[in-house]
């Protein structure tokens, strides 16, 4: 996380900056940045809405839509942690993301079960599903993605991503890039990316 708060900190204090930023790393984002939010979720074990749980986005850029309706891009951020293999949920909580699962329809139950359940893909797929269960029911958020963002150097997330974005039916709500992807815009002040960049980002040095 303060790795995130670094990366998108000054997006939350410039809405204006926020906004640019969004529309810049992601072309096909609609409408206006509207607020940005840190360990967000829509509701934490909320009976009957959402997952049930207690589940957030690293950040969350909520945004204004034409005729007063709202969406959300839901931001995981990652360094150098390893994608690891979840144990399978309780079946109480199981119940709760298959019920959200069926509904959106994004990959086969077959698939979920044999490929994602119990697997090093499982927190891809609750995040996204999180993002996802906020259209259930529909009418208060119109638009919603999930992206999740890694330095080019971690290839275990990589990796995961590529194979998770494979099993999807319709991943047009899912997104995935790299964090040198984002400074490469340019949108970042100047002192801010650069101080982010020599903080966080592996340099590589001649000998």
């Amino acid at each position: 996380m303060p790795m995130c708060f670094n990366l998108f900190g000054e997006l939350w204090a410039d809405l204006a900056l926020a906004d640019r930023a969004v529309h810049a790393w992601w072309l096909d984002v609609p409408g206006r940045v509207s607020a940005v939010r840190f360990e967000w979720s829509p509701g934490r074990c909320v009976p009957g809405k959402y997952l049930e749980n207690r589940s957030a986005f690293d950040v969350a850029f909520e945004l204004e839509l034409p005729g007063g309706q709202r969406g959300v891009l839901g931001v995981e951020t990652k360094y150098h942690e390893h994608c690891k293999a979840e144990a399978v949920p309780r079946p109480h909580r199981l119940a709760r993301y298959e019920l959200v699962a069926e509904k959106v329809n994004i990959m086969s139950t077959e698939t979920m079960q044999r490929r994602v359940l119990g697997t090093d893909l499982q927190q891809i797929w609750l995040d996204h599903l999180l993002a996802l269960s906020m259209k259930q029911p529909l009418g208060e958020w119109k638009y919603v993605r999930f992206v999740l963002v890694h330095p080019e150097r971690n290839p275990s997330y990589a990796k995961a991503a590529e194979r998770y974005a494979s099993l999807l039916t319709d991943a047009s709500t899912f997104g995935v890039c790299t964090i040198e992807s984002l400074l490469r815009k340019k949108v970042l002040p100047e002192p801010t990316a650069t101080a982010f960049e020599q903080r966080y980002l592996w340099q590589d040095f001649l000998t």
